[in-house]
């Protein structure tokens, strides 16, 4: 039988031309990325990714691919002419949500084009599952059902399901012997805000993350993984995780706060205080923060959103703006209160000149100086 390479196998031969000196070299490189003694080295911003539903989605709202919204060329080059030099493909997991559980080809192959393209544009990837083996996008808005979804949609049983479980591990240990040789994947995210202790008492999810972290260094002794906490990635159950023992890992969490202020509503009054837009540290030696954001019309969102970048640089943690618009436009038309180019105006209708927040992440982003 003839074999031919496809997207992924070509992929994983490509990045292995990229590393400087062999792979223990770029290992090297890639756990020095996450050092938060000489940090931060990585900042940037996230492109969340779902599977298409043409029954709720029909076939322009997120695109006519499998995943959406597709991230344009221009939206990667935007991302880093602005200075930024990672992207976190917050994205769905490449096998079935359902059984039997296996990789889907239109997912695989959209991620490592998505991973390929991003190095060509100078940006390091972290892949970051959402979705997989039992559980589904909907997860992430479990409060919205029968509203702009059916309910039925939410699927959570991979919090009280063995097989699943096992799946989430398999998913992981394929996932890292495609893209383990590609020196411009900086980490592996092993799951986007787990929270399975919004579902289940006892949640399993410490012992689920070090199963799939296992599962990675099978294949994989050498890409940084990156953990989060439970309850949507909270500092607040840092101690729930033990990383010892995984080789490199780092702590991702994730940090909303205020929450009543970054999530704010169109004109609300929400405010913030200066110690309220600081990261609090948490305990462990390497960490980073995944996901932090305010909605673009929030009161003084610009003066927020420098306080926490300079928050984090004192910190020298390694971060990722929520989010980076893709660049579609359906999708940025109906839903921009996320993306910064639309200025303050809760009303705007289009990009605006010299938006006040890409602004400020320019200045910070400025400092980055290192480049897959």
């Amino acid at each position: 039988m003839v074999i031919r390479p496809d997207r992924r196998t070509v992929l994983a031969a490509g990045g292995a031309s990229l590393l400087l000196g062999g792979q223990r070299s770029a290992a090297r490189r890639k756990i020095a990325l996450w050092d938060n003694a000489s940090g931060p080295h990585l900042r940037g911003a996230v492109f969340p990714q779902r599977r298409v539903y043409p029954d709720i989605d029909g076939d322009s709202f997120l695109g006519p691919g499998p995943v959406g919204t597709p991230v344009s060329n221009r939206a990667l080059a935007s991302l880093a002419e602005a200075g930024a030099n990672l992207a976190v493909l917050s994205h769905p997991g490449v096998f079935t949500e359902f059984a039997p559980y296996r990789t889907d080809p239109a997912i695989e192959d959209h991620l490592a084009d998505l991973v390929e393209r991003c190095a060509r544009h100078g940006l390091f990837t972290v892949i970051a599952f959402r979705t997989g083996p039992g559980r589904s996008e909907f997860t992430f808005h479990r409060d919205n059902g029968d509203s702009w979804f059916p309910s039925s949609m939410i699927d959570e049983r991979v919090w009280s399901d063995a097989e699943m479980q096992s799946a989430w591990a398999d998913m992981w240990r394929h996932t890292a012997g495609q893209f383990r040789a590609n020196a411009a994947v900086a980490g592996y995210l092993l799951m986007v805000e787990p929270n399975g202790s919004h579902i289940v008492q006892n949640s399993p999810w410490p012992q689920m993350a070090r199963r799939m972290a296992q599962a990675v260094r099978e294949v994989d002794l050498e890409t940084p993984l990156l953990i989060s906490p439970d309850s949507y990635a909270s500092v607040a159950h840092e101690s729930d995780l033990e990383l010892s023992g995984l080789g490199p890992a780092v702590l991702a969490i994730h940090d909303y706060a205020p929450y009543a202020y970054t999530h704010s509503d169109p004109n609300s009054a929400a405010s913030f205080s200066v110690e309220a837009a600081r990261i609090s540290p948490p305990q462990a030696a390497r960490w980073m923060v995944g996901e932090w954001g305010v909605r673009r019309w929030a009161h003084d969102a610009a003066r927020f959103a420098a306080l926490r970048l300079q928050s984090m640089e004192e910190q020298c943690a390694n971060s990722a703006w929520f989010n980076w618009p893709s660049g579609w436009r359906a999708y940025e038309e109906a839903e921009n209160g996320w993306n910064p180019f639309f200025g303050p105006n809760p009303d705007a209708t289009r990009p605006v000149i010299n938006p006040p927040i890409v602004d400020v992440l320019r200045r910070y982003w400025s400092r980055n100086t290192v480049r897959p």
